[in-house]
């Protein structure tokens, strides 16, 4: 499987349209529709952004393979998107809240 078959894929399998991956990089729908319909692959300067906003390693994305020694499952992602996406003060609500929580479950 190539580069752009790959990322496709991974848009495909979480359901990002190329207007969704677009708006969260900065990259023109343009410039990703033609990765997709020229076969071509996203440049070195913008693989670390595609992969960011896609929740994938670079690793993933360039060989096919994972370095890591785990998988994010999809509810997994979406729970990071949704923090990424909070303004700086819900996100320090957010992890005050989250370790609260996991205080409990400790104690």
């Amino acid at each position: 499987m190539t580069i752009n078959e790959r990322l496709f894929k991974v848009m495909k399998d979480n359901g990002i349209s190329i207007r969704e991956l677009a708006r969260r990089t900065g990259i023109t729908a343009s410039t990703i529709s033609d990765w997709n319909t020229k076969h071509t692959n996203p440049t070195a300067e913008k693989i670390p952004v595609v992969c960011e906003a896609l929740g994938i390693s670079t690793s993933y994305l360039l060989k096919g393979t994972e370095e890591t020694d785990f998988v994010l499952t999809n509810e997994e992602k979406n729970l990071i998107e949704t923090v990424r996406n909070m303004d700086d003060e819900s996100q320090k609500r957010f992890l005050a809240y989250f370790k609260q929580i996991n205080q409990k479950k400790e104690g």
